[in-house]
């Protein structure tokens, strides 16, 4: 019985671990893509000519892609669980992550041709604004579902706490009620909201938007799957990632 308390101890702590990075990993990602105080920024490292670099970086966005999509997959998930205990196997996908994404930053060949340019102080400020009102949509909406759940720390806890797993059930709130998505839409934002934008920065952010889009559908699919016509009827009246324009009411005759 000790031993068994060690270790839900251990998960839990490994859990807490995972989280920190995760949080932090995603708050680097902010700064990265925005051009913020970071140690390297997407726009920073050693110029190597152009095809060498798209190379790499477009390696890169697969890894993330891969890791990402594998990871999330029933069947992986299925096969993980055999191996740790169910209770860590969100939190070791989230570490998995952070580690490609350290591996993107640490790469990351800077391309740095610009493919737009909106001069002035105000339209920088304007942009950076309209990111971080993006960023914060995101974080947001996190809690609206569970953060704690989606980044890998609840599991454990609720083992620690030997309370069981409650049954998942399909809740519309706040954000939910506008975009079926928030927290992705809230990343699109705030990748592409930039008055200045080089060629790295697109091919970066067209990557992740690539790999939304063909997450999404995915997910999707397994919402349709688990709460059927519910879901069906929530998809038919909310946007995917923007808010559907509203239908005029038509009298009956």
């Amino acid at each position: 019985m000790k031993n068994a308390r060690i270790i839900v101890m251990a998960e839990l702590a490994y859990a807490s671990v995972c989280y920190l990075a995760g949080v932090g990993a995603m708050l680097y990602f902010i700064g990265f893509i925005n051009g913020l105080p970071v140690p390297k920024a997407i726009n920073d490292g050693p110029l190597l000519d152009t095809p060498t670099a798209l190379f790499i970086d477009i390696g890169l966005m697969a890894l993330f892609g891969i890791q990402h999509s594998l990871m999330a997959r029933r069947s992986f998930k299925g096969w993980l669980t055999r191996r740790i205990s169910p209770a860590i196997e969100r939190a070791t996908y989230c570490l998995a992550t952070t580690l490609v994404l350290a591996a993107v930053f640490y790469f990351w060949a800077p391309l740095p041709s610009v493919v737009w340019s909106i001069e002035g102080e105000s339209a920088r400020v304007f942009f950076l604004t309209l990111a971080f009102a993006g960023w914060g949509v995101m974080f947001l909406a996190t809690f609206m579902l569970d953060h704690f759940e989606l980044f890998g720390l609840r599991q454990p806890w609720r083992k620690f706490r030997g309370q069981s797993t409650p049954a998942s059930e399909f809740r519309v709130t706040q954000f939910y009620r506008v975009v079926r998505h928030p927290i992705q839409s809230g990343i699109l934002v705030g990748m592409w909201s930039t008055s200045v934008a080089t060629l790295g920065h697109c091919v970066f952010a067209s990557g992740m938007t690539l790999y939304i889009l063909i997450g999404l559908y995915f997910e999707e699919r397994d919402l349709v799957r688990e709460f059927g016509r519910t879901y069906l009827d929530y998809r038919r009246r909310v946007g995917m990632l923007f808010p559907l324009p509203k239908r005029e009411k038509t009298d009956a005759r």
